[in-house]
């Protein structure tokens, strides 16, 4: 059986458990269809492969060898295929683009899911599925030059598309909600997206009744898929890291700091590096500057009492000698 078949047959399976509506069965419907996104990803990079060896892009290890000519070429061993990072680096170089932040939310959406998942949340499983809508059609259409309503078939095409349109509306009106309360700094309003509801881990969450309010930890949030009723204070960690990881992991691969810190104020992972301030407990950094050498200080810093951490080790050899 093909990779593409694959694919389009475990997005099917993943549909039709969604559509039973029966919680047992949502679970299957996450991992069903994420695995055939996955299976599409492969499915063009065995397309890339070279004639001799259609499995060589998606084995994970490889080995030279020459052909019946004497030509050195390079062949897949072993059963074991490539993992996401692995495909993400082999479209990279191959230049086959996609919108890995819209994968990397249904990769998290899917972990969730699996941890914390509870059957009041049929809400959750529908992010699920309008995301994974999006990312199927545009795959399909644009590398594999499929048409996505042909190969998935009309049962599964429309419930795709149709789960994707209502969700859009209700996501829609969640943010407008959001948009509404006074964020105060750029780096809140940014992740806004990333709000989730901790009892259901739904992104389907309004602001209530807060027009113009300037945003504080107690601002009353309200998850419209479980109902939870909660405060701003309850989610603003998992909101900023969610929306700041992956800025921060390119930051910090080229030698650059961390866009959220630990705030040396309230303890919580919520000091902003870009507004200098805790979004908590409004925390501003003590000490700016290395009162021996003039260095700008980090928040990591301000534990050394107004030093910088090299004329801090400096003092500290110089009194041990």
């Amino acid at each position: 059986m093909s990779l593409l078949i694959n694919a389009i047959e475990s997005i099917q399976v993943g549909i039709e458990d969604y559509l039973t509506n029966d919680s047992k069965r949502y679970l299957s419907a996450v991992r069903n269809i994420f695995a055939g996104v996955l299976l599409l990803y492969k499915e063009k990079l065995s397309q890339l492969s070279p004639s001799h060896d259609k499995g060589l892009l998606i084995k994970k290890d490889i080995k030279p060898s020459y052909d019946n000519e004497g030509n050195l070429i390079f062949v897949s061993k072993g059963r074991r295929t490539v993992d996401v990072q692995e495909i993400k680096e082999h479209f990279s170089s191959l230049n086959i683009k996609v919108d890995w932040k819209k994968f990397d939310e249904l990769n998290q959406l899917r972990n969730d899911i699996e941890h914390y998942y509870t059957d009041k949340s049929p809400d959750a499983i529908r992010e699920i599925v309008a995301k994974s809508f999006i990312i199927v059609r545009d795959f399909i259409g644009e590398h594999l030059k499929e048409q996505p309503r042909l190969l998935l078939g009309d049962k599964c095409w429309q419930a795709l598309l149709e789960t994707a349109d209502v969700y859009a509306v209700e996501e829609e009106a969640c943010i407008k909600s959001l948009e509404q309360i006074d964020w105060k700094y750029q780096t809140l309003k940014n992740a806004l997206r990333d709000i989730r509801c901790p009892s259901c881990h739904s992104s389907l969450v309004k602001g209530e009744d807060q027009d113009g309010d300037e945003y504080s930890i107690s601002t009353p949030l309200i998850c419209i898929s479980c109902g939870k009723e909660f405060d701003f204070g309850d989610v603003v960690e998992q909101c900023l890291s969610d929306s700041l990881a992956a800025e921060t992991y390119r930051a910090m691969k080229h030698g650059g700091e961390a866009l959220i810190g630990t705030c040396p104020g309230c303890c919580q992972d919520t000091y902003m590096v870009a507004e200098v301030q805790c979004a908590v407990c409004d925390y501003q950094l003590e000490y700016l500057e290395c009162d021996m050498c003039g260095t700008s200080l980090s928040l990591d810093e301000q534990s050394l009492d107004g030093f910088c951490s090299y004329c801090q080790h400096q003092c500290e050899r110089i009194m041990d000698e």
